[in-house]
């Protein structure tokens, strides 16, 4: 054998140590526990349980999910207290309804006879106190009525005698008239009687040089005029009267009238019939010293 052939086969030997031995003992297989029915099975060795650390429980809920859990279980109580109320309000009719029933299904004729009886009664009083409240009423309101138109009445009594009176001031259409009289040689009756003719030809006011006529006004001669209710008044004479201009107008100047007794006098008239007239003198009167009001007849039955 060469050196070259022993050299592969040691190589050869160094690879496969096993090969070209047969009678080298092969390691045994390791047979599965199926296969060893005998034998006894080790016993498994049991792993440590792995414990698990326990999650730690959270301390408190969220507020929020706390709240709404809240308020949904004090729905649901309300919700449930309502439903009783209800049911228990249900059955306290019933039985109410129900024990009328039976109460006046238990009671004998003459019990229902004398009860309608009992009622009607009651009801002819209500209507009857109804009725008198109306008629109060209505007494009330024609009363008031009554008294507001008697008031009303009143006040136009007191504007018509304020105007007559002379304690009102007043305006309206009319007349002014200056009469002139350089030597004051027109007497006081003169002028008298041009107050008449105003009067008659309807005049309402009358005013002569600020001094406000009445029924109870007067006349007076005086050295330098005339004297009026207790005032010297001195010409010009001026007059005003309110009243249908037209008609005072004629009336003054009709023949052997006030106007012709002025002229016959040495006085001058000048008359302007006006649309407007406002006579703003008043006069204060007194109250009566003898005369008072007679008492109202009672009415007769």
């Amino acid at each position: 054998m060469t050196d070259h052939e022993r050299h592969d086969d040691e190589r050869h030997d160094d690879e496969h140590p096993n090969a070209g031995h047969p009678d080298s003992e092969q390691p045994e297989a390791v047979q599965p526990d199926s296969e060893q029915p005998d034998s006894e099975q080790p016993e498994a060795v049991q792993q440590p349980e792995t414990v698990e650390p326990a999650s730690e429980a959270p301390d408190a809920a969220p507020p929020g999910g706390a709240e709404r859990t809240g308020r949904a279980h004090g729905r649901r109580s309300q919700i449930l207290i309502a439903v009783l109320c209800a049911l228990l309000g249900f059955a306290l009719v019933a039985q109410v309804r129900l024990t009328q029933g039976a109460s006046l299904g238990s009671l004998r004729q003459e019990d229902l006879v004398r009860l309608l009886d009992e009622v009607t009664q009651r009801g002819e009083e209500l209507t009857a106190e109804r009725d008198s409240l109306r008629a109060d009423r209505a007494e009330l309101l024609s009363g008031e009525d009554s008294r507001r138109v008697a008031l009303e009445a009143a006040r136009e009594r007191a504007v018509v005698t304020g105007v007559l009176a002379g304690t009102l001031p007043v305006e309206g259409p009319g007349i002014t008239m200056t009469v002139t009289d350089p030597n004051a040689e027109v007497p006081a009756l003169t002028l008298f009687h041009v107050l008449e003719e105003l009067r008659n030809a309807g005049a309402e006011a009358v005013e002569v040089s600020g001094q406000r006529l009445t029924a109870s006004s007067w006349f007076a001669d005086a050295r330098s005029g005339v004297v009026v209710d207790d005032v010297l008044i001195t010409p010009p004479y001026e007059w005003k009267a309110i009243g249908n201009a037209q008609t005072l107008a004629v009336a003054l100047d009709i023949p052997g009238g006030a106007l012709s007794a002025i002229r016959n006098a040495g006085g001058r008239a000048v008359v302007e019939q006006e649309p407007l007239i406002e006579i703003t003198a008043v006069r204060a009167v007194d109250d009566p010293e003898f005369a008072t009001p007679v008492p109202a007849a009672s009415p007769t039955s």
